[in-house]
């Protein structure tokens, strides 16, 4: 059976750059929380006569859907590089700090600018922006294997005299 691993200290790499530019340009340490996040698609069906309405499913829309601090005026700053490319399609990844055990994930986004300023003597952030997908992310799994925790509890073979 695979050992699977929730990401425990919640830390990875969040990298993000204008499509086809590399290579991708790391936030992870202004992100304060980033889910790639599905949203179900239905059809209703009507009801007739003869059998009551119902929906069926499409395939989910995907959105990056981000929280960070604004950090106007650093060298490498992701609120700058969302206000120069309001609207931009960007490529993304998200990497766990533990790549061995936990998946990643990319694909693109549309960027779009946010707000500037907020409460005095306070971080400024921002709150749950939704730049959306145009197609599916791709999740690349990581790769355990059961037996590479069974050979370690393995004992060693009798050697014979």
């Amino acid at each position: 059976m695979a050992v699977y691993e929730i990401n425990p200290n919640n830390a990875g790499t969040i990298q993000i750059a204008l499509t086809g530019i590399t290579p991708l340009v790391e936030y992870g340490c202004q992100v304060t929380n980033v889910m790639v996040e599905p949203t179900q698609n239905l059809t209703t069906t009507p009801g007739t006569y003869c059998a009551a309405p119902h929906d069926t499913p499409g395939a989910s829309s995907w959105a990056l859907v981000i929280s960070f601090l604004q950090d106007w005026g650093a060298t490498v700053s992701l609120s700058e590089f969302v206000f120069t490319n309001d609207g931009a399609l960007c490529d993304f990844e998200f990497t766990s700090s533990n790549p061995a055990t936990v998946p990643s994930m990319s694909g693109s986004c549309y960027v779009t600018a946010t707000a500037f300023g907020g409460d005095p003597g306070a971080a400024w952030q921002v709150t749950t922006q939704r730049w959306p997908l145009p197609e599916k992310p791709t999740l690349t799994d990581a790769v355990v294997l059961a037996a590479s925790a069974t050979k370690a509890k393995k004992q060693p073979e009798p050697v014979d005299a």
